[in-house]
């Protein structure tokens, strides 16, 4: 009979299945990048997404998806998709990517844009470093002679030209100078004149030139190129469907390479005297590194206070859906970075996640 649904939790996936006469719609929601921040549930034009076990509640449950989606409720329109900050969602139709609301209807997108200026980047390993997400990819070929000469303190580099034409291998440089060396193989009678190879070790050379002034042939050409400075050579790459523009790159980078353009804008406060004591759960929670918690010094002392940085918040709301306690949070988005002509359902959608957050208790 169709419809038909299904709704199952695999390879650490959740996904829900719609099956018409002639097509199959598969949602599925990626739980390793899932947050439960909650912006698909405000976003759902159907109301079909909840909230699932977040924080605490969720702690050491395997394969526990943060949102629950009934399957029949959805639309299978893949505005969520659309909105997920974290790329969590994925709609298939008939196993082909597809965005039925904006073939349909027209829906814009979210502006996220991260990038990294390879004029100004100096390939450093900070920003792969701190990217909480390991978004930012960064690859370096082998390091040139500069940079190599730049750890040894050598300043010159020897470039050696022997013209084997004219070498006949009489020996003077090798007797002259140790950096000079003739392996030499025996003559046959197919092969009168001594046959051998010469080779050079450029670290015993320390550039005299006489090799160059007594060899009768001028076989030997040696010259001292000044090197240049150290020189990486690479890229460093952000991906942006692993990228949720929290700004740690742009933040670090100190050569202000890195450019993030966030999704939401928008203001938050701590209301830490309504924290329970002990609880770290925001911290657990937060995929940006927004909120911390100061390490306690000296032993005795007793742990800080929940601290924020604004810099880092995406405006995700994670930390709100998972707080245990009433109040201590509020955030408001003022803005929704778009991409794209705003329809009505857009607009909607925008007052609904516009709209001041705070923790309450479920059943409360």
């Amino acid at each position: 009979m169709f419809p038909s649904y299904a709704k199952k939790i695999e390879n650490n996936k959740l996904d829900v299945e719609q099956k018409l006469l002639l097509t199959k719609s598969n949602l599925t929601v990626d739980l390793d990048k899932c947050t439960g921040c909650g912006v698909c549930i405000d976003a759902c034009p159907e109301e079909a997404i909840s909230r699932g076990p977040i924080g605490a509640v969720g702690r050491g449950k395997a394969q526990v998806a943060k949102i629950d989606i009934d399957p029949k409720k959805c639309s299978y329109c893949g505005v969520c998709n659309i909105m997920c900050p974290f790329d969590a969602v994925k709609l298939t139709v008939d196993g082909q990517p597809k965005l039925p609301i904006i073939e349909q209807q027209g829906f814009p997108q979210l502006a996220k844009d991260a990038k990294i200026d390879p004029e100004k980047c100096t390939l450093c390993v900070l920003c792969e470093e701190v990217c909480p997400r390991d978004a930012i990819k960064r690859e370096v070929a082998d390091v040139d002679q500069g940079h190599k000469a730049a750890s040894t303190n050598t300043k010159y580099v020897l470039d050696f030209k022997l013209d084997e034409d004219k070498c006949t291998l009489c020996g003077i440089c090798a007797e002259l100078c140790d950096a000079y060396k003739i392996d030499y193989k025996e003559p046959t009678p197919l092969t009168v004149k001594k046959i051998g190879k010469l080779t050079f070790d450029e670290k015993k050379c320390d550039y005299c030139q006489l090799c160059i002034s007594a060899c009768p042939e001028e076989a030997i050409k040696l010259e001292r190129k000044e090197l240049a400075k150290p020189k990486l050579s690479g890229k460093v790459d952000i991906n942006l469907d692993e990228c949720i523009t929290c700004s740690w790159c742009q933040v670090i980078c100190p050569q202000e390479a890195a450019k993030v353009s966030k999704v939401f804008e928008g203001e938050y406060e701590l209301v830490t005297d309504k924290c329970p004591a002990g609880c770290s759960t925001c911290v657990e929670v937060c995929p940006a590194n927004a909120l911390y918690i100061p390490p306690v010094e000296e032993a005795g002392q007793k742990p800080g206070k929940l601290m924020y940085n604004k810099d880092f918040c995406m405006f995700c709301g994670a930390c709100i859906n998972a707080c245990p306690a009433d109040g201590t949070i509020k955030m408001k988005r003022t803005k929704i970075n778009w991409k794209g002509e705003e329809t009505n359902l857009s607009k909607k959608i925008a007052d609904k996640l516009m709209a001041e957050k705070t923790p309450k208790i479920q059943g409360a």
